[in-house]
Order: C-alpha cells, then sequence, then structure tokens
C-alpha cells in the first residue's frame, strides 16, 4: 500500500475541490476545532486560539511529509475557503488498511458536500493507495454520519463506549472463485454475515472447530471483514462461501488457510447441519484440494481435525490427505489429527 504523496494530491467531485491543507488556512481551522456543534461528536482538543490551529496544522504537513497521513481542505468548486476537513490516517501498510475522517462546518450540513467528499477520499485510498479496507468511527449519537457511511458502502463491526466502529470493504465484492457440478465457491463478503453467525454457532461447528467468539451480526461482520475477506486480498486464498447453484442458498464454508503453528497451507470445511450427507463437503473440498495444486502450485496440502470427528476424516481420505501424526496445538489442551498429502 503506498503511504507517502508528496505533495498530498488534489482531488475534485462535481461540486467540490479538495486541496492540500495550507498555512492561511488557519483562521478556518480555528472554527473548525473550536465549534462545540462539531466538537460534540469528536474526541479532538478544542482549539483555545489561532496559535493552536497553527500548530494543529504546522502536525498534519510534517505527518503527510513523512506519510503518515493524507489531509485535504474540503472547499467549494471555484473556491479556495475550506469548508470542512476529510483526511486518511492510522495508514497500516502491513494489512492495507486506512482509517478515514470529516469534519464540514454547520452552515454546510444537510447539502451531501460530505457524502461527495467521502466518496472521492474513499475511491483514492482504493485506487491510488492500494488501501484494501477503509475504517471510520463514529459517535452513536452523530446520526447523519453514521447514515452517510452506510450509504457510502461501511458496515458497522463494532462499538466501544459511544463510538462505532465501520469498515468498507474494496469492491468488487463476491467473485466466484471456482464451481463444480453443484456449487459455486465465491469469496464471503460482509453481507453474508447473518449466515456466518448461523454457520459459527452451529452444533458441528462448535464441536468440531470450536467458539470464535462471534455471538452477533457485527462480530459476524468483523470475522467476515478481518478473519476472511482481507486474509483472501492479501494472500490469494482463505475460506469460500459455498453457494448452491440451483437455489443460490448457502450451504457451509470451504477453503485454505495458512496458520501460524503449521509448516503447510491447510484445507478446512464446514457445513450447516441441515447440508450434511450429501456430498457437498467432499464436493467443495477436492475443487479446493485441485485449486491448491494446480492454481497456487503448492508442494504440499494438509489439514487438522479432532480425532472424534469421522466424517472429516473420511473426506481427507477421499481427496488424497493421509492421516500422519498427532499434533499439539498452542492454547488448546486437545491433541488434533494431522492429514497431508505432497502434489
Amino acid at each position: 500500500m503506498q503511504t507517502h504523496f508528496s505533495p498530498t494530491p488534489t482531488l475534485t467531485t462535481e461540486r467540490l475541490l479538495l486541496r492540500p491543507l495550507v498555512d492561511t488556512d488557519a483562521p478556518e481551522i480555528f472554527i473548525q476545532r473550536s465549534d462545540e456543534r462539531i466538537l460534540q461528536y469528536t474526541q479532538v482538543p478544542k482549539a483555545l486560539d489561532l496559535d493552536d490551529a497553527v500548530k494543529f496544522i504546522d502536525m498534519i504537513l510534517d505527518l503527510a511529509e513523512k506519510g503518515e497521513s493524507l489531509y485535504w481542505a474540503i472547499c467549494r468548486k471555484g473556491e479556495q475557503k475550506l469548508i470542512g476537513t476529510i483526511c486518511l490516517w492510522h495508514l497500516d501498510k502491513e494489512k492495507t488498511t486506512a482509517e478515514i475522517g470529516f469534519t464540514m462546518h454547520p452552515d454546510h450540513w444537510g447539502q451531501g458536500l460530505t457524502t461527495d467528499a467521502v466518496r472521492a477520499v474513499t475511491d483514492f485510498g482504493f485506487e491510488k493507495m492500494g488501501a484494501n479496507i477503509i475504517e471510520a468511527s463514529s459517535n452513536e449519537q452523530n446520526l447523519a454520519s453514521i447514515k452517510l457511511l452506510e450509504k457510502v458502502g461501511f458496515v458497522k463491526t463494532g462499538i466501544e463506549e459511544k463510538y462505532g466502529s465501520f469498515a468498507y470493504c474494496r469492491p468488487p465484492l463476491g467473485a466466484v472463485l471456482l464451481e463444480t457440478e453443484r456449487l459455486r465457491l465465491r469469496e464471503i463478503t460482509p453481507s453474508d454475515a447473518p449466515f456466518l453467525l448461523e454457520l459459527l454457532n452451529s452444533p458441528g461447528w462448535q464441536t468440531n472447530i470450536g467458539d470464535r467468539g462471534v455471538h452477533n451480526l457485527d462480530d459476524a461482520r468483523k470475522y467476515a471483514i478481518y478473519r476472511i475477506w482481507l486474509i483472501c486480498r492479501l494472500k490469494g486464498f482463505s475460506f469460500n462461501l459455498l453457494e448452491r447453484k440451483s437455489d443460490s442458498a448457502l450451504l457451509g464454508m470451504c477453503g485454505l488457510i495458512k496458520r501460524d503453528f503449521l509448516d503447510d497451507v491447510d484445507i478446512g470445511y464446514a457445513l450447516l447441519p441441515q447440508h450434511y450427507g450429501q456430498g457437498y463437503a467432499l464436493e467443495a473440498a477436492k475443487a479446493v484440494a485441485d485449486y491448491a495444486k494446480e492454481k497456487l502450485k503448492l508442494p504440499r496440502l494438509a489439514a487438522i481435525t479432532i480425532e472424534s470427528n469421522k466424517p472429516s476424516q473420511q473426506v481427507l481420505e477421499k481427496i488424497g490427505l493421509r492421516f500422519e501424526r498427532m499434533i499439539s496445538v498452542p492454547d488448546d489442551d486437545e491433541e488434533l489429527m494431522l492429514f497431508g498429502v505432497d502434489f
């Protein structure tokens, strides 16, 4: 992910000019950071005088020079007067994530201008920076901000104290990776959260895989975004949703994962109980194993399962994996069976 742009690029929309901050913006920055109507929804310290605004601009310019944030003055097109600000910060090159923040002077609320600015900056984050996720935080009482975020494409992933967390995944979403006779294996997206909530709390998952702490829709969205979707975008593989071709019913998951405690990439799968015994796990697992061998060119494929999960062991054996040994897993007292195959 690219984070260093010098100077900060100028962006435009039909109605707006988004330009870098300059020293002469100090009077408007002072207003932005001292107006109680704005500050009631933020955690920023109140600017006490013009000198505070000048210091803030100097800090922003320094962070931009270091590639640690990007900050724009929002102006109406054809004008230079700052009416709001918008930024990308908390830039994480490894995770390819950034956080967006914005303010608008109350005189310009309710005109859709902030929405225009957020769309322009998120597009920049995805297309020019190479971010995979843009995050946001909003005071739970700031209903206008929450509505704006959801309108643009952000989904809520949780709440801490009185601030909600939101995330926007880089489109397009839901690409189909593989197809079999009866199934589509596609990318899991935040909109699949209700299904994930059901699957991860099903008896089979809880018994054979374990509790993943996914107990509500916010948990499920966060799991979908950060534990599955982002990993797939970064590594080129993760778990995929199993969708039945005949009626688009969601059946389960199947895919590949690289665990810290295993040397090799391993395959995993899970179905809702009502879809057991119909050959879906075998059909999906075979397609994923072939993909690992032929497309990813992996030299070896592994799998782990608890000793009591006989159906899972049968699937692994049918796709060519063989039991090798029992292994211990960090922070887990139960030993697991390790299966593997060399390609």
